[in-house]
C-alpha cells in the first residue's frame, strides 16, 4: 500500500551522492502521488545545456548529456503528480527554468491561466518570452489513437505531436498570441511565426511555412543517362562485379560520377540536405564494396525499408508515383523519379499502393567503363558519417 510510504526518504535521496539514488528517489516521488512533494521536486537543476535548438534544426536527441537526465526525471514526476499548484507558483522564482518545461505538457486550463496571469505581471522580457513559448507549446494535445492512422517507416519526427488538436484550453491561448501579435514589432511577430510554424499550431493570422523544393537541384534525364551503352552496360553483371572486386577507383572520380549519373536526384549524402531517397551518408558502414555495386546494377533486388515505390490515387484525378519523404497524420510528401516534390492531403488520398519495383530504374550504371564504376562505389564505400 503506498499510502503506508513515507516521502520523507525519497526527498532526502534527492541529495544522496549517488546518481542511480537520486534518478530512483525522483522516480519514486512521482509515483507516489503525492502533490506535497512538488516542492523538493522543482529544485532539480536544469543545466545550462537545456537550450532550444536553432530554427530548422533537430533537438540534440543522440547527443549523450547525462546532465539533462535528473531535471527530466523531475518533470516527468511533476506531470505525474498532476502538481499544476507548485509549478504555476514556481514561475518566475529561481526554479521557474524546470517549472515552465513541466507546465509545456499540463494540459490543464488552470495552467494557463496562471501562464497569462504571469505574463501579464512581469517585465522580464526573457520570461516573458519562455512564457509564450510554453503557451505555444500548450496549444494542441496529441490526439487520441483511434486505430485509423499510424506512423510509416518515414514519420515526421519533428513534433510536438503527431496528430495535434485542439483542446479546452486553446482559445485562451489562441487569444493570448493574437493580442500580442497587433502590439509586436517586425522581431516580434517573426517569433510568433516561428513558433507557429516549429509547434504547428496552425495560426492562420501568423501564416504558414510550407517546405518547397529548391529550383536549384539538378534535373536530371535518367532514361538519357541508362540508354548510354558503355564497358558496363556491354558486359553481364557478373563480369561487372569480377572486374570492380579487382578495380580500387578514384574517389574523388566518384564523387563527381554521383552528380553525373543522376545519384543526387534522389540520393543525399549529407545530413544538412533535403531528405531525398536512400540516405547514402552512410552507406559504407551498411553494405561493402560489393553490395554497394550490386545495388545499382541490381536496384530491384533489394528495396531500402521505407522506400519501395508507392502509387497514389487522390481527389482531383490525380496520380502519383514516387517514394515518401515525409509522412504525418495530414500530409503525405512524395518524390518522384525526376526529383519533384508532390505534397497530398490525407484527406485526399483515394488509394494507396506499394509497388513491387523500385523506383530506381536499372542500367544507370551501362554509359560508365569498369573504372569509372569502381571509382563511384570507391566514393560510396567511404560515406561512414
Amino acid at each position: 500500500n503506498l499510502n503506508d510510504v513515507p516521502t520523507e526518504i525519497f526527498v532526502q535521496a534527492l541529495n544522496d551522492a549517488s546518481p542511480r539514488v537520486h534518478a530512483a528517489a525522483i522516480i519514486g516521488l512521482g509515483r507516489l502521488g503525492r502533490p506535497e512533494a512538488a516542492a523538493a521536486l522543482l529544485q532539480t537543476k536544469v543545466p545550462a545545456s537545456f537550450v532550444a535548438p536553432a530554427k530548422d534544426v533537430e533537438g540534440p536527441h543522440a547527443t549523450p548529456n547525462s546532465a539533462i537526465v535528473f531535471p527530466h526525471l523531475a518533470v516527468q514526476a511533476l506531470v505525474n503528480l498532476k502538481a499544476v499548484d507548485a509549478v504555476t507558483g514556481a514561475i518566475g522564482g529561481e526554479n521557474s527554468t524546470l517549472a515552465l518545461w513541466a507546465l509545456r505538457y499540463m494540459h490543464n486550463q488552470q495552467a494557463v491561466d496562471a501562464l497569462i496571469s504571469n505574463y501579464a505581471k512581469s517585465t522580464d522580457a526573457n520570461l516573458k518570452k519562455q512564457i509564450t513559448i510554453t503557451l505555444s507549446r500548450l496549444y494542441k494535445q496529441e490526439a487520441p489513437y483511434d486505430a485509423s492512422w499510424w506512423w510509416g517507416t518515414r514519420p515526421d519526427s519533428h513534433g510536438p505531436y503527431y496528430k495535434g488538436i485542439n483542446w479546452a484550453g486553446s482559445a485562451a491561448i489562441e487569444k493570448f498570441l493574437l493580442a500580442e501579435w497587433e502590439k509586436a514589432d517586425a522581431n516580434g511577430k517573426q517569433f510568433l511565426k516561428d513558433l507557429n510554424a516549429r509547434h504547428r499550431m496552425e495560426i492562420a493570422a501568423f501564416g504558414t511555412e510550407e517546405a518547397v523544393a529548391s529550383n536549384d537541384e539538378p534535373k536530371v534525364d535518367l532514361e538519357k543517362i541508362k540508354n548510354q551503352k558503355g564497358q558496363v552496360g556491354k558486359s553481364s553483371i557478373e563480369d561487372v562485379l569480377l572486374a570492380i572486386n579487382k578495380l580500387q577507383g578514384d574517389p574523388v572520380k566518384g564523387k563527381a560520377l554521383f552528380t553525373k549519373q543522376g545519384c543526387i536526384a534522389c540520393h543525399s549524402i549529407s545530413k544538412g540536405e533535403q531528405m531525398k531517397g536512400p540516405f547514402m551518408g552512410q552507406i559504407g558502414s551498411i553494405m561493402n564494396r560489393e553490395q554497394i555495386a550490386e545495388s545499382i546494377l541490381k536496384p530491384n533486388a533489394s528495396i531500402s525499408q521505407g522506400f519501395a515505390t508507392v502509387l497514389i490515387t487522390a481527389k482531383g484525378d490525380r496520380t502519383i508515383m514516387g517514394f515518401i519523404t515525409e509522412e504525418t497524420a495530414a500530409k503525405v510528401v512524395m518524390r518522384n523519379i525526376a526529383g519533384e516534390v508532390f505534397t497530398i492531403k490525407t484527406s485526399d488520398i483515394l488509394s494507396r499502393k506499394e509497388m513491387d519495383q523500385s523506383m530506381m530504374p536499372a542500367g544507370l550504371a551501362n554509359s560508365l567503363s569498369y573504372d569509372e564504376l569502381a571509382s563511384l562505389v570507391t566514393f560510396l564505400s567511404q560515406q561512414k558519417k
